[in-house]
Protein backbone atom coordinates (compact mmCIF):
# COMPACT_ATOMS: atom_id res chain seq x y z
CA UNK A 1 0.00 0.00 0.00
CA UNK A 2 1.65 3.11 -1.46
CA UNK A 3 2.25 6.06 1.71
CA UNK A 4 -0.18 8.41 0.15
CA UNK A 5 -3.18 5.86 0.99
CA UNK A 6 -1.70 4.78 4.33
CA UNK A 7 -1.75 8.48 5.22
CA UNK A 8 -5.55 9.03 3.95
CA UNK A 9 -6.37 5.38 5.90
CA UNK A 10 -4.98 6.93 9.47
CA UNK A 11 -6.08 10.64 8.62
CA UNK A 12 -9.32 9.28 8.19
CA UNK A 13 -9.54 7.75 11.83
CA UNK A 14 -7.89 9.91 13.81
CA UNK A 15 -9.81 13.50 12.30
CA UNK A 16 -7.01 15.65 14.18
CA UNK A 17 -5.52 18.06 12.25
CA UNK A 18 -2.66 18.32 14.97
CA UNK A 19 -1.41 14.92 12.97
CA UNK A 20 0.41 16.68 9.92
CA UNK A 21 1.58 14.80 7.03
CA UNK A 22 5.13 15.17 7.92
CA UNK A 23 4.06 13.77 11.80
CA UNK A 24 2.76 11.25 10.31
CA UNK A 25 4.86 9.92 7.33
CA UNK A 26 7.51 10.09 10.79
CA UNK A 27 5.16 7.35 12.39
CA UNK A 28 4.75 5.35 9.41
CA UNK A 29 7.85 5.11 8.75
CA UNK A 30 8.49 4.25 12.94
CA UNK A 31 5.49 1.28 12.55
CA UNK A 32 7.83 -0.39 9.81
CA UNK A 33 10.61 -0.42 11.73
CA UNK A 34 9.51 -1.53 14.75
CA UNK A 35 7.41 -4.23 13.04
CA UNK A 36 10.49 -5.45 11.32
CA UNK A 37 12.16 -5.72 14.53
CA UNK A 38 10.74 -7.86 15.77
CA UNK A 39 7.08 -7.32 17.91
CA UNK A 40 6.67 -9.59 21.07
CA UNK A 41 3.26 -11.37 20.86
CA UNK A 42 0.75 -12.24 23.13
CA UNK A 43 2.26 -15.71 23.78
CA UNK A 44 5.67 -14.12 24.60
CA UNK A 45 7.19 -15.35 21.40
CA UNK A 46 9.37 -12.83 19.01
CA UNK A 47 7.66 -12.30 15.87
CA UNK A 48 10.48 -13.25 12.90
CA UNK A 49 12.49 -11.36 10.22
CA UNK A 50 10.70 -10.37 7.37
CA UNK A 51 12.24 -11.94 4.43
CA UNK A 52 12.60 -9.55 1.86
CA UNK A 53 15.05 -7.57 4.43
CA UNK A 54 17.46 -10.70 4.27
CA UNK A 55 21.24 -9.01 2.96
CA UNK A 56 24.73 -10.17 2.23
CA UNK A 57 27.32 -7.80 3.10
CA UNK A 58 30.60 -7.34 4.19
CA UNK A 59 32.45 -6.02 7.68
CA UNK A 60 36.23 -5.24 7.40
CA UNK A 61 38.17 -5.96 10.51
CA UNK A 62 40.73 -4.24 11.73
CA UNK A 63 44.55 -4.80 13.06
CA UNK A 64 44.07 -2.55 16.13
CA UNK A 65 40.71 -3.81 18.10
CA UNK A 66 38.96 -6.77 18.98
CA UNK A 67 35.56 -5.47 17.68
CA UNK A 68 34.01 -3.54 14.81
CA UNK A 69 30.49 -2.25 13.72
CA UNK A 70 27.45 -3.66 11.86
CA UNK A 71 26.56 -2.42 8.96
CA UNK A 72 24.79 0.72 9.11
CA UNK A 73 21.50 -0.98 7.60
CA UNK A 74 21.98 -3.90 10.37
CA UNK A 75 18.85 -4.19 12.06
CA UNK A 76 18.42 -8.09 13.38
CA UNK A 77 19.61 -11.68 13.24
CA UNK A 78 23.34 -12.38 11.98
CA UNK A 79 23.01 -15.61 10.84
CA UNK A 80 26.05 -16.59 8.61
CA UNK A 81 29.38 -15.19 8.85
CA UNK A 82 32.29 -16.53 6.67
CA UNK A 83 35.89 -15.90 6.20
CA UNK A 84 37.57 -13.83 3.28
CA UNK A 85 38.23 -17.44 1.77
CA UNK A 86 34.20 -17.99 2.36
CA UNK A 87 34.50 -20.17 5.16
CA UNK A 88 32.04 -20.76 7.66
CA UNK A 89 33.03 -19.14 11.37
CA UNK A 90 30.59 -21.03 13.63
CA UNK A 91 29.10 -19.41 16.56
CA UNK A 92 30.20 -20.06 19.92
CA UNK A 93 29.97 -23.73 20.97
CA UNK A 94 26.38 -24.32 22.26
CA UNK A 95 24.70 -20.89 21.19
CA UNK A 96 24.24 -18.53 18.51
CA UNK A 97 26.11 -15.23 17.12
CA UNK A 98 24.75 -13.70 20.32
CA UNK A 99 25.85 -15.51 23.12
CA UNK A 100 28.62 -13.24 24.05
CA UNK A 101 28.98 -15.11 27.77
CA UNK A 102 29.73 -18.35 25.47
CA UNK A 103 32.03 -16.12 23.56
CA UNK A 104 33.67 -14.73 26.52
CA UNK A 105 34.12 -18.73 27.98
CA UNK A 106 35.61 -20.23 25.17
CA UNK A 107 38.38 -17.49 24.19
CA UNK A 108 41.70 -17.59 25.68
CA UNK A 109 42.03 -14.13 26.72
CA UNK A 110 39.51 -12.51 28.49
CA UNK A 111 40.93 -9.24 27.47
CA UNK A 112 40.17 -9.90 24.35
CA UNK A 113 43.07 -8.70 22.53
CA UNK A 114 44.88 -12.22 21.43
CA UNK A 115 46.11 -11.79 18.04
CA UNK A 116 46.11 -14.42 15.09
CA UNK A 117 43.31 -16.31 12.66
CA UNK A 118 39.65 -15.50 13.80
CA UNK A 119 38.50 -18.77 15.64
CA UNK A 120 35.83 -16.89 18.08
CA UNK A 121 33.12 -14.43 16.76
CA UNK A 122 30.33 -12.78 18.87
CA UNK A 123 27.66 -10.00 18.00
CA UNK A 124 27.00 -8.02 20.56
CA UNK A 125 24.82 -4.75 20.56
CA UNK A 126 26.06 -3.44 17.20
CA UNK A 127 29.46 -4.11 17.06
CA UNK A 128 31.18 -7.84 15.93
CA UNK A 129 33.43 -8.91 18.25
CA UNK A 130 36.37 -11.73 17.05
CA UNK A 131 39.30 -13.23 18.57
CA UNK A 132 42.09 -13.55 17.48
CA UNK A 133 42.64 -10.15 15.89
CA UNK A 134 44.12 -10.61 12.39
CA UNK A 135 47.61 -9.09 11.53
CA UNK A 136 46.14 -7.74 8.27
CA UNK A 137 42.76 -6.68 7.78
CA UNK A 138 40.21 -9.37 6.58
CA UNK A 139 36.30 -8.65 4.70
CA UNK A 140 34.39 -10.97 6.25
CA UNK A 141 30.76 -12.13 4.45
CA UNK A 142 27.82 -11.49 6.69
CA UNK A 143 24.15 -12.66 6.37
CA UNK A 144 21.48 -10.62 8.73
CA UNK A 145 18.60 -8.95 7.95
CA UNK A 146 18.70 -4.89 7.55
CA UNK A 147 16.56 -1.99 8.39
CA UNK A 148 13.67 -1.16 6.04
CA UNK A 149 14.16 1.55 3.92
CA UNK A 150 12.23 4.61 4.62
CA UNK A 151 9.34 6.22 3.04
CA UNK A 152 9.43 9.57 1.60
CA UNK A 153 7.63 9.63 -1.58
CA UNK A 154 3.67 8.98 -2.32
CA UNK A 155 4.36 6.03 -4.27
CA UNK A 156 6.76 4.14 -1.48
CA UNK A 157 5.35 1.45 0.10
CA UNK A 158 6.83 -0.22 3.90
CA UNK A 159 9.46 -2.19 3.00
CA UNK A 160 9.70 -5.78 3.62
CA UNK A 161 6.12 -6.26 4.71
CA UNK A 162 4.05 -8.59 2.71
CA UNK A 163 1.91 -6.65 0.67
CA UNK A 164 -1.77 -8.23 1.77
CA UNK A 165 -0.84 -6.96 5.37
CA UNK A 166 0.91 -3.41 4.83
CA UNK A 167 -2.14 -1.75 5.72
CA UNK A 168 -3.51 -3.13 8.29
CA UNK A 169 -0.44 -3.94 10.08
CA UNK A 170 1.12 0.10 9.76
CA UNK A 171 -2.76 1.63 10.28
CA UNK A 172 -3.26 0.12 13.37
CA UNK A 173 0.17 0.07 15.12
CA UNK A 174 -0.06 3.75 14.47
CA UNK A 175 -3.29 4.49 15.24
CA UNK A 176 -3.36 2.69 18.89
CA UNK A 177 -0.22 4.95 19.54
CA UNK A 178 -2.17 7.59 18.15
CA UNK A 179 -4.79 7.39 20.60
CA UNK A 180 -2.80 5.87 23.31
CA UNK A 181 -0.82 8.56 23.70
CA UNK A 182 -2.64 11.36 22.88
CA UNK A 183 -6.18 11.59 21.85
CA UNK A 184 -7.55 8.74 24.23
CA UNK A 185 -5.50 9.68 27.11
CA UNK A 186 -7.81 11.75 29.67
CA UNK A 187 -9.02 10.61 33.09
CA UNK A 188 -12.43 9.77 31.78
CA UNK A 189 -11.76 7.88 28.82
CA UNK A 190 -12.39 4.14 28.75
CA UNK A 191 -9.37 4.26 25.68
CA UNK A 192 -11.69 1.90 23.33
CA UNK A 193 -10.37 2.51 20.10
CA UNK A 194 -7.18 2.03 21.77
CA UNK A 195 -7.88 -1.62 22.34
CA UNK A 196 -9.83 -1.70 19.19
CA UNK A 197 -6.79 -0.71 17.51
CA UNK A 198 -4.32 -2.63 19.26
CA UNK A 199 -6.54 -5.93 19.06
CA UNK A 200 -6.57 -5.49 14.86
CA UNK A 201 -3.12 -4.72 15.09
CA UNK A 202 -2.15 -7.93 16.94
CA UNK A 203 -4.69 -10.09 14.67
CA UNK A 204 -2.13 -8.69 11.72
CA UNK A 205 0.67 -9.55 13.28
CA UNK A 206 -0.55 -13.22 14.16
CA UNK A 207 -1.16 -13.18 9.89
CA UNK A 208 2.17 -12.62 9.31
CA UNK A 209 3.85 -14.73 11.92
CA UNK A 210 1.90 -17.54 9.91
CA UNK A 211 2.78 -16.47 6.74
CA UNK A 212 6.34 -15.95 7.54
CA UNK A 213 6.59 -18.83 9.77
CA UNK A 214 9.06 -19.49 12.71
CA UNK A 215 12.75 -20.13 11.77
CA UNK A 216 14.13 -23.34 14.19
CA UNK A 217 17.37 -22.29 16.08
CA UNK A 218 20.09 -24.57 14.73
CA UNK A 219 21.82 -26.60 17.74
CA UNK A 220 25.51 -26.15 18.13
CA UNK A 221 27.36 -29.12 20.48
CA UNK A 222 30.89 -30.58 20.58
CA UNK A 223 34.29 -29.08 20.86
CA UNK A 224 34.52 -28.55 17.29
CA UNK A 225 31.44 -26.75 17.01
CA UNK A 226 29.28 -29.69 14.93
CA UNK A 227 26.02 -28.13 14.18
CA UNK A 228 22.90 -30.55 14.77
CA UNK A 229 20.50 -29.64 12.11
CA UNK A 230 17.95 -32.09 12.96
CA UNK A 231 16.87 -35.29 11.48
CA UNK A 232 16.94 -33.40 7.95
CA UNK A 233 20.38 -32.25 8.01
Amino acid sequence: MELSALLTSITEIIQDPAYTETILTDKINSAVSIIAAGIRMPNGQISPPLPDLFKVGTVATITTDSKVPLPTDYQRKVMVIVDSSGNRILPPVGGDYYSFALFLKQISNLNITETGEIYKICVKGSNLYYQGIPAAAQTLGIHYYRKPAAMTDDDDVPDGIPEHLQERLVKHYVVKEIFGEAIEDGQDNSGIGTKYHTGKFYEAMTELCDFIGIDAEPQYYGDDGSEDRGACD
